[in-house]
């Protein structure tokens, strides 16, 4: 390329052409692409030279911890990386060549030809990228959103991808649905990475998702869960709207327990805004609506029985200062610990400080909200970690001792 200095990446041409590499521009791997760079010889350094990325932000990609969703900062790594004209079409940028833009327009026998190919979908496929998005969901709940973010967004586009390219028709419905439950579940996760902006997107590519499956259930669950986006983002009163449109738009068809579900969410709400009587009234709600038997095969994104209902009305009467939270959470950890999910577990010790703390028990508060801090590093939260820092701010006691 006309114009390069000694100091930018020299990956060769049939690198370009590897399957391998074909597919990280397909898939738009950026960490996988910059690894190809690093393979021939690019460090971190060279590689936030060529780009123009700060060397951290170059590790952060590496590593996982940041995604890249900006064109204009794909078109610098790809710019960075030297990549040729067919790469930057497989990539989803537009070439540099004039020529190579005619060409790709008018030769279907390339990437777009492929393209076409691999959107013939059937249920046995939707069947496998709905275990993909199960067992992603069950590792998420052991370990965290932090290992999994990348993962579960490469899993996205793949499956939005093929919808973009696939008939319409009941199979299709069938990818919508699926699509909707793996970006709902992405946007979770980037929540609790401290990433508003990425779950809002993630969430409204569910929503989309779930029209065009016509499934209401599915359609009523992504919408309640991008209320807590709201909700973590201080607009505690569009999140009371957005919930009860989203119940209300669904009428009496819902399932008990996700009925149950989105009373429980709008009781957390409430309690947010300070509303006592409005947030009893909707656990009462929640409480009747819960199944005998809560485990449904066809609801695999809500986990709820009564164990968890508890923790969620301890988690609001934490939020109103009542001393009844204590007792809730406390039989809801002798439920929850065992399970060893770390991320809850790690919710309820901070409603547990919290309650504590407001009871004046600041020795209690201080041991809940260590071992809070101790999952939440382990699962890597940062939505726990902000909820530590912002409910429970540094205090002393009569004895100097710090709780936090």
């Amino acid at each position: 390329m006309p114009g390069r200095s000694w100091e930018d990446i020299d990956i060769p041409a049939w690198a370009w052409e590897r399957p391998q590499t074909q597919r990280l521009l397909r898939d738009r791997d950026v960490p996988g692409l910059l690894r190809l760079a690093q393979a021939h010889g690019a460090s971190q350094t060279r590689i936030a030279s060529a780009t123009g990325i700060a060397q951290g932000r170059v590790s952060e990609i590496l590593s996982g911890k940041r995604t890249v969703g900006s064109l204009q900062l794909i078109e610098r790594i790809a710019d960075g990386l030297g990549m040729p004209d067919h790469a930057r079409i497989l990539f989803g940028l537009a070439p540099r060549s004039p020529a190579a833009a005619s060409a790709a327009d008018s030769d279907l026998s390339g990437p777009l030809r492929e393209r076409l190919d691999i959107a013939s979908v059937d249920q046995s496929l939707i069947g496998l990228f709905e275990a993909q998005t199960q067992n992603l969901r069950l590792i998420d709940r052991k370990l965290g959103a932090h290992y999994l973010l990348a993962q579960s967004q490469a899993h996205v586009r793949q499956m939005h991808d093929l919808l973009r390219h696939s008939l319409p028709g009941p199979v299709r419905r069938g990818l919508a649905q699926a699509l909707a439950e793996a970006a709902s579940l992405t946007g979770w996760q980037a929540l609790d990475s401290g990433r508003a902006s990425t779950a809002w997107r993630y969430y409204e590519i569910a929503k989309a998702a779930a029209r065009e499956s016509d499934d209401a259930t599915v359609l009523a669950h992504v919408s309640a869960e991008q209320v807590y986006v709201l909700l973590d983002s201080g607009r505690e009163r569009e999140a009371l709207a957005t919930l009860r449109a989203a119940r209300n738009r669904s009428g009496t068809s819902l399932p008990a327990l996700l009925s149950s579900w989105l009373w429980a969410a709008e009781g957390e709400v409430h309690a947010a805004l300070g509303h006592e009587a409005e947030t009893q009234r909707a656990l009462e709600h929640a409480f009747s609506l819960l199944p005998p038997e809560p485990h449904d095969p066809s609801l695999p994104f809500l986990m709820l029985d009564h164990t968890h209902l508890l923790r969620w009305r301890g988690h609001c009467l934490a939020h109103l200062g009542h001393d009844e939270a204590i007792e809730d959470l406390t039989r809801a950890l002798d439920g929850i610990a065992p399970l060893e999910l770390g991320r809850a577990e790690a919710g309820l010790r901070t409603d547990l400080a919290l309650a504590y703390a407001a009871h004046g028990d600041t020795t209690q508060a201080h041991r809940q909200a260590r071992r809070a801090a101790e999952l939440s590093d382990k699962s890597g939260s940062v939505r726990q970690r902000t909820r530590l820092a912002r409910l429970l701010p540094q205090r002393r006691t009569s004895g100097g001792e710090n709780v936090e």
